[in-house]
């Protein structure tokens, strides 16, 4: 199946984000299909961000919009989105930053091409409140690599660059509370169920403001160390529970051959 058959979804989380919004919706809608969707799901808006979000939605189809009960941040919030997304190409997007023209085309073909990766990220231009270049490149600034432990130690996943297939969500949710960033935990739970690609395209302009966090956001040592820690114990708790359910599957196919056999 070409990538084209295939539905994409594209999760969104917002928070009072007016200012950039309705720049960044355009440049996502103009790149899907009528067989896609864009599910966006806010943390409470106040500014006028739900007001602009509920006319959209009348407007275009593809668009779902979900709201939370409470403030669950960054990570709950995506885990809300993720939840509801149907499609078999799942992107991932901030409320500010903007989509270059072919940038689904670009992930999705490369997610559906062999060896059909799990994950695959593109590079991107850093961007201002005035839609100015400030550096050419992420991946220079975070010296970006695939890898486990390089990952591990450094993260170099940035979760507006990111296309992952479906598979990855069966392990990946849901998202636990205690991992210090949601396109980490991603990252890594594809390194180590699946291959992962990182391509040099740039494709997106990820905005840099006063008002948003990332991993270039200067963290202490000690958080660094107890974020690694919480880390560690929740890939184990999910591989494991993974292990073990493919060890339930394995002995109910093995049972079902028996049973036909006899």
């Amino acid at each position: 199946m070409g990538f084209q058959a295939r539905m994409i979804s594209v999760a969104m989380i917002t928070y009072n984000g007016l200012a950039f919004l309705p720049a960044q919706v355009t440049s996502i809608l103009d790149q899907l299909l009528d067989q896609d969707e864009l599910v966006i799901s806010d943390d409470g808006s106040t500014d006028g961000t739900w007001d602009f979000l509920t006319d959209l939605a009348r407007k275009d189809t593809r668009v779902h919009l979900l709201r939370n009960q409470g403030r669950p941040g960054i990570i709950g919030n995506f885990d809300h989105a993720l939840h509801h997304c149907r499609g078999e190409i799942i992107f991932l997007s901030d409320q500010d930053d903007l989509w270059y023209p072919g940038k689904v085309a670009r992930l999705s073909e490369v997610l559906s091409d062999p060896p059909r990766p799990w994950l695959v990220q593109s590079d991107a231009e850093l961007i201002d409140d005035q839609d100015q270049v400030t550096a050419p490149s992420f991946y220079a600034l975070r010296h970006s690599r695939p890898g486990f432990w390089a990952n591990f130690r450094r993260n170099t996943y940035q979760g507006c660059t990111l296309a992952f297939r479906r598979e990855l969500l069966a392990i990946a949710l849901p998202l636990p509370a205690i991992v210090p960033m949601h396109d980490m935990w991603l990252g890594l739970l594809a390194e180590l169920s699946g291959q992962v690609r990182f391509v040099p395209d740039r494709l997106t302009g990820y905005r840099r403001h006063g008002d948003n966090q990332s991993a270039l956001t200067p963290r202490s040592p000690g958080q660094v160390i107890a974020w690694r820690i919480q880390l560690g114990l929740a890939l184990s708790g999910r591989c494991l529970k993974r292990w073990r359910m493919i060890r339930i599957l394995r002995t109910i196919q093995k049972q079902r051959r028996m049973s036909h056999g006899s």
